[in-house]
This record gives structure tokens, C-alpha cells and sequence, in this order.
């Protein structure tokens, strides 16, 4: 697996949330602000479930697996499709030219003068115990196979997300981006950011099959520059 060098070209950053909003319609118009902050919605709520009783990776990773889950879910309703390249989870749009991974990501992630990268090296334990999770480390390092070799005419985007957690206050940020460069395992530059509305924690209650209509009631913090 080879490393790609950093564009000398600064990433594009768009925080403003009708800008982000109108950048996502651009790339397609099944995306939206709503669904991500459904998605990270549902992963919040797996994560709430766990337990004492729980393995020490269960908040990570139940988070990561029902995120992944709802994504799809909900653009499998927009007519997106669902692939598994070599056990790589990513949902593909309908003409094929964007596909979507999804991500862990550094504390940097969602900040707008932020320089994020997948898989935090440190941060909170529940965040962090998911990197002792020998399936997520096989996903990372299939998932930057697939992002370094990319299928013809197909982009390929990063839904990145950080989950922080402060005096029992969860609070997730989180983008939609392009990469631009690697160097081993971790993703060093991107050429595209699309700055995403955080989630703070509260009711999360997501019923799937309404997805397209109906929202989540989550408190939606907005950037503000």
C-alpha cells in the first residue's frame, strides 16, 4: 500500500450550514444536513445503551455499526446502493459518481480551522476502546485500500465523525470529505470538507422507515464561522 503526498492546494471548507447544505445537493440531490444528523442520531442512541456489563468496546463500535446501518438505510430509500468491497461497508450513488465511507475521527473533526484525521491516536476511553477492536482496525485498513483505489469515475467521500464526551454531556461533530493524502494508516489532508450541524445528546428516537419525512428530536448546535 503506497502513500499519496499532501495537494499543495488547501482544503475547501465549508462550515456555513446553507453553504453545506447546498454543496451536499450538489453532489446529489439525495444528500442532506437531516439524514447525517439522523445517522449520527442512531449511533449516539446504541451508545447510550451500553452498559457496565458491556465489553470494554462495546460504545464504539455499536455506535460505528448502527450509524452504518441507518446511513444505508436511509439512502437505500433515496435509491443509493449498498456495497461491500472486500468487507468495506460504503453506500454508492444511483449514477455511481460519489460513494460514502464511514469513519472515526481525530478531536479536529467538524472544526472548521481543524485538521482531522480518521481514528483518534487519543481521546475519551469509550472513544477510544474502539481502536482496540481488532474488526474496526480490518475495516480502517480496507476502507483506505478503497479510498487510495477508488473505482473509475467514482469519488469517494469520508462521513467522519468525533464523539465527545464531557462531564456526562455527549456531543457529536462531523463532516462530510474528500481525501487528499495518506501516510499509513491515517488520512493527512483532504481537498473538500463539508462541515456538518453537531449533535448534542437528548432524545434520540429514530424510526427508520420514516427516515425521508420525518426528523429526530436532537438539539442541533450551528456554526457560527
Amino acid at each position: 500500500m503506497f502513500d499519496i503526498e499532501p495537494s499543495p492546494r488547501p482544503a475547501q471548507v465549508i462550515s456555513d450550514p446553507s453553504e453545506a447544505q447546498a454543496r451536499l445537493w450538489a453532489l446529489d440531490p439525495a444528500l442532506d444536513q437531516l439524514i447525517f444528523l439522523e445517522a449520527s442520531g442512531s449511533g449516539l442512541r446504541a451508545r447510550k445503551e451500553v452498559t457496565r456489563l458491556h465489553a470494554p468496546t462495546a460504545a464504539g463500535t455499536l455506535h460505528w455499526h448502527s450509524l452504518v446501518h441507518a446511513l444505508r438505510t436511509i439512502l437505500t430509500l433515496r435509491a443509493w446502493l449498498s456495497k461491500d468491497n472486500n468487507n468495506c461497508p460504503m453506500i454508492v450513488s444511483p449514477d455511481k459518481s460519489i460513494a460514502i465511507l464511514m469513519m472515526t475521527g481525530c478531536k479536529d473533526t467538524g472544526k472548521k480551522h481543524g485538521q482531522p484525521k480518521n481514528q483518534a491516536d487519543k481521546g475519551p476511553v469509550l472513544d477510544a476502546a474502539i481502536q482496540q477492536n481488532n474488526q474496526y482496525d480490518l475495516f480502517e485498513s480496507r476502507a483506505l485500500h478503497e479510498l487510495k483505489r477508488p473505482p473509475s469515475g467514482t469519488q469517494i467521500w469520508v462521513f467522519l465523525y468525533h464523539v465527545d464526551e464531557q462531564q456526562g454531556s455527549v456531543t457529536i461533530r462531523a463532516e462530510l470529505s474528500r481525501p487528499s493524502a495518506f501516510k499509513g494508516k491515517k488520512i493527512i489532508a483532504w481537498s473538500d470538507r463539508i462541515i456538518l450541524e453537531t449533535l448534542s445528546d437528548g432524545p434520540v428516537n429514530v424510526n427508520i422507515a420514516d427516515v425521508p419525512q420525518a426528523p429526530i428530536d436532537v438539539s442541533v448546535e450551528r456554526k457560527t464561522g
